[in-house]
């Protein structure tokens, strides 16, 4: 009987079984594959690889306004982009699958291929294979969520998975789904030349982010050219000739559009079917594994992490939390995965970012706070680099004036929110930051001028 089992070798899994073995515990890992996890294959790398391509293509495109000038015409060449992103993507897998082999050439950790299913809380099934354990941790990603509506199926559609592997671009594109993914995804094609709309049925874009946040990436998004319509429910999609028309409502209006592709955007949810997971007796309600801050199930030795978890879909919290639950297994301290201090980030153009407790929650939680914010327009370097759109916004509570947490949309927003990261996990407060020098001219002095503006 092994001490730990664990379904699934992406981040989560593949981090808690590292660490498991440190803790020198008798490990198995199953596994259907590819190898390599969400993050790798199909996610962060992939699409930010890409999306770095589509960044080019902008500033190639505004060029000019800095007295710079291409000869001739600028061209796209997506086969090369492909081929270019699939190169480094099998680069990270390898390294990844080594490590590991490494792991079980030396017998530290068993590896079964194949799909698993609970026959009790304390053993699965691989194949014909059973596998006992002590304890389990289910770490099987996430999938595409496919929404039902009329004629989508007939009409054909692309999903994330598809976008990143195409060698030919449409002429237009409808991305049904704000979210980080659909916003991505939106920009990625926008900056390569493809017509692009989204369509969200929620308020704003990216509702994971504060509603000024997503407000403004509307606001940017349309100086862009990218139509952006909200609080839109798609009614129904057909055939028209050469083209896809999508009939969706707004308000009290009723608007069709053409455009040569669909992209499928509207989330991911836990990869779990066909766990078996009633055999053990997990909890599972509106397809997502009850979890608690500890990260176990209902059932004492049963354990999610990661995508599978269904909490925060990012690979730092898979990393995380792959690494907590298997603390949580054997050690004696028990030991929360705080999802407050997890940083987050959307790698659009301007990127967003955040880092502990936004301004809508803080209101949901009546806590006392003042917010400040501060454009990027009033920025030097900003204005040298024309990448002034967007704010950074701290929520701070006001008594203590702790730093709950700190948004940012615009330029290098997913490395500049790691100035907040130490804030948030050492309770700085306000006055704290005001004594920190920046480096003048940069980005990152952002912070200062936020701060020295309160009082």
């Amino acid at each position: 009987m092994y001490d730990l089992v664990i379904i699934g070798a992406g981040s989560a899994g593949y981090h808690a079984a590292m660490s498991a073995v440190k803790l020198k515990k008798k490990v198995c890992v199953i596994d259907k594959g590819p190898f390599g996890g969400l993050c790798i294959l199909k996610g962060c790398m992939p699409s930010k690889t890409l999306l770095y391509s589509a960044r080019l293509m902008e500033l190639f495109k505004k060029a000019h306004k800095f007295g710079v000038y291409a000869e001739g015409r600028v061209a796209i060449d997506m086969p090369h982009m492909i081929s270019r992103k699939n190169g480094i993507i099998k680069g990270f897998a390898d390294y990844r699958k080594e490590s590991f082999d490494k792991k079980v050439k030396s017998r530290e950790i068993d590896f079964i291929p194949g799909e698993a299913g609970f026959v009790d809380r304390n053993s699965v099934r691989v194949g014909d294979k059973l596998v006992k354990g002590v304890n389990f941790l289910i770490a099987t990603g996430s999938e595409v969520v496919i929404p039902e509506i009329n004629g989508l199926k007939e009409t054909g559609y692309i999903t994330s998975d598809d976008a990143l592997e195409l060698k030919k671009l449409p002429g237009s594109i409808a991305v049904i789904g704000g979210g980080y993914i659909g916003v991505e995804l939106a920009y990625y094609f926008h900056a390569l030349g493809v017509k692009t709309i989204i369509i969200e049925r929620g308020e704003r874009l990216v509702k994971i982010a504060d509603s000024d946040i997503g407000k403004e990436l509307e606001r940017v998004f349309a100086g862009k050219g990218i139509k952006v319509y909200t609080k839109a429910g798609v009614r129904e999609i057909s055939k028209a000739g050469g083209k896809k028309k999508i009939v969706f409502e707004q308000g009290e209006s009723e608007i069709h559009v053409e455009v040569d592709e669909i992209l499928v955007a509207v989330g991911r949810k836990p990869n779990i079917d066909g766990l078996e997971l009633s055999r053990a007796g997990v909890k599972v309600m509106n397809n997502r594994i009850n979890v608690d801050d500890y990260l176990g199930t209902n059932v004492k030795n049963i354990y999610a992490a990661g995508d599978a978890a269904g909490r925060l879909m990012v690979v730092n919290a898979a990393v995380e939390g792959g690494r907590i639950a298997v603390g949580n297994m054997f050690g004696k301290k028990k030991e929360k995965l705080e999802y407050d201090r997890v940083p987050f980030a959307v790698f659009c153009n301007p990127e967003i970012a955040w880092i502990g407790i936004g301004e809508d929650e803080a209101k949901k939680r009546k806590l006392n706070i003042e917010v400040r914010k501060i454009g990027f327009a009033e920025l030097g370097k900003a204005e040298c680099y024309d990448e002034t759109d967007g704010f950074i916004k701290f929520v701070i509570e006001k008594k203590s004036r702790r730093i709950l947490g700190v948004g940012i949309i615009g330029h290098n927003a997913a490395d500049l929110i790691h100035e907040g990261v130490p804030l948030l996990y050492y309770k700085a407060k306000i006055d704290d930051l005001k004594k920190m020098m920046h480096v003048h001219p940069s980005f990152g002095e952002i912070y200062s001028y936020l701060a020295d503006e309160i009082e």
